[in-house]
């Protein structure tokens, strides 16, 4: 008794292809799927800008007082390169920081904490810590000469 020699087709060996291509194409977009689910997309925080003003109408060396939508007190600055803001929560303890034009520096009354004019801390507990005024977003149009804060959007 012999083994007779299976010959395989052409036909056969097409159909084996396509059988195995499509099972491999419906499981991988199963598990691309499923991977989907399982690992939501990271959604970027809505923003919308606020007018903050002319550029013409910040002296240099001056802070204007802004808030946002949720309100929080957003400070900005005006110096010789251009524009800054600063949230105004101190981030060692949140308190209010305040600008004195006299010294061109940030102070937080709790903690005696004091920044530069650039929003660092160069003593009190948050210098110890290094950790330095939250910066806000900001942008400036030149062309028509008017400045906003982008805020996260409620």
């Amino acid at each position: 008794m012999e083994k007779e020699k299976e010959e395989t087709t052409r036909r056969d060996w097409f159909s084996q292809v396509f059988m195995w291509g499509g099972l491999v194409l419906s499981y991988g977009t199963l598990a691309i799927f499923c991977l989907a689910f399982l690992l939501p997309k990271r959604v970027k925080p809505k923003t919308r800008k606020l007018f903050a003003g002319l550029k013409n109408h910040y002296e240099i060396g001056a802070v204007q007082s802004f808030y946002d939508l949720q309100g929080n007190e957003i400070l900005v600055k005006r110096n010789k390169s251009g524009f800054e803001a600063f949230r105004s929560d101190c981030p060692h303890l949140g308190c209010k920081v305040h600008w004195q034009a006299d010294k061109q520096q940030f102070f937080c009354p709790c903690h005696r904490g004091v920044f530069d004019a650039d929003g660092k801390a160069i003593s009190g507990p948050p210098a110890d810590a290094g950790q330095n005024l939250y910066r806000a977003n900001l942008d400036v149009d030149d062309s028509s000469g008017v400045v906003y804060i982008e805020v996260r959007d409620v």
